[in-house]
């Protein structure tokens, strides 16, 4: 017999909420805090919403990637955290330079 994981009764944290890694983790079973940057912004969230198990088992929460100790409420009480959210700067002229700036900051 295959065995499946479970993650029933346990609770994760997705930062940068896309739908395809809350999907898996509802799918499995899991308690998801995932994140978004604006929380008004319901063409961006709808979709996840709509998942099987969103309306019990998902949470979402405001934070800001480069905004010190934002996503302490969504990460607290986790047993682990898929990050996603990447860092985006609409002035850096090159992929090494976004990097930079997200690491130094």
């Amino acid at each position: 017999m295959e065995s499946k994981s479970s993650g029933e009764g346990k609770v994760v944290c997705v930062t940068g909420a896309s739908g395809f890694i809350a999907l898996l983790l509802l799918q499995l079973g899991y308690t998801g805090n995932a994140t978004v940057c604006n929380l008004k912004d319901t063409s961006k969230m709808d979709h996840l919403l709509r998942l099987d198990g969103a309306k019990e088992r998902l949470h979402l929460f405001k934070a800001e990637l480069l905004e010190e100790r934002s996503f302490d409420p969504a990460i607290d009480g986790c047993e682990g955290v898929f990050h996603t959210a990447p860092p985006v700067s609409l002035t850096a002229k090159s992929k090494s330079e976004t990097c930079f700036v997200a690491v130094l900051d």
